[in-house]
């Protein structure tokens, strides 16, 4: 049985995911070929290839798979194909708040969290600017992860998932404990499941950037050249 947790860069995903490992007693595991861009394109571990040739799958237990994961063909196929998945959880946000967040990734990370680490060769270390493309590459990306995963939930091409906001994982809210609650009903006790505010990894301070009309201009264009999709849970 496996969980997987497809999250959208900043809606508050690494705080879901340490709740959701509390909830499974496990450490997730990420499938990504690299950091940055390597989210988008999963690669199978060796040592479960090698387990499974031996056919040993037992000792090769994944209770939950954990990242940027964006649901190509090729990526639904592996996970189908290696892993015995019984929920997928995604988890989005406010399109203007994650270019903000991006914004700040830029100006502390010199990149964003979608780049390829070594864009920080490529960065102004002095001081921080909008225009940098950086923030663009990460705006089409996530707007390509909604965009996908939107499609497969509105035209029903997946089953057994569920939808998470960031203000539901911050707030632990009563929304947030009802889909708890219904994705491990029938695999954890969930009398004994605890939620802890406390519990919050990667948050960035708050703190506001003027947002580039260029990049209002693109999220713009973008939704609207795919009208046969429904972003109103981002905009």
């Amino acid at each position: 049985m496996t969980i997987v947790y497809a999250a959208a860069p900043g809606s508050a995903s690494n705080t879901l995911c340490k709740n959701l490992e509390i909830i499974l007693n496990c450490k997730s595991k990420t499938l990504g070929s690299g950091g940055g861009f390597g989210h988008t394109i999963l690669s199978i571990p060796v040592r479960k290839k090698i387990l499974e040739k031996l056919k040993l799958n037992f000792l090769n237990k994944t209770p939950l798979i954990y990242g940027h994961i964006f649901p190509t063909q090729y990526n639904l196929r592996l996970l189908n194909y290696n892993y015995n998945i019984q929920h997928i959880i995604i988890s989005y946000r406010n399109i203007y708040e994650q270019l903000n967040y991006y914004y700040k990734w830029q100006k502390y990370n010199l990149r964003g969290p979608l780049n390829f680490p070594e864009d920080i060769n490529f960065s102004n270390k002095d001081e921080f600017n909008s225009e940098n493309f950086n923030i663009d590459l990460n705006l089409l990306l996530v707007l390509n992860f909604y965009k996908h995963w939107f499609y497969l939930i509105q035209n029903n091409k997946i089953k057994n998932y569920t939808l998470f906001s960031y203000d539901e994982i911050i707030s632990l809210n009563v929304d947030y404990k009802k889909k708890i609650n219904y994705i491990f009903k029938d695999l954890v006790d969930i009398e004994k499941i605890k939620y802890d505010k406390n519990i919050k990894s990667n948050l960035y301070k708050k703190e506001q950037f003027e947002i580039n009309p260029r990049h209002k201009q693109l999220i713009d264009k973008f939704i609207s050249f795919h009208t046969e999709v429904d972003f109103s849970l981002i905009i």
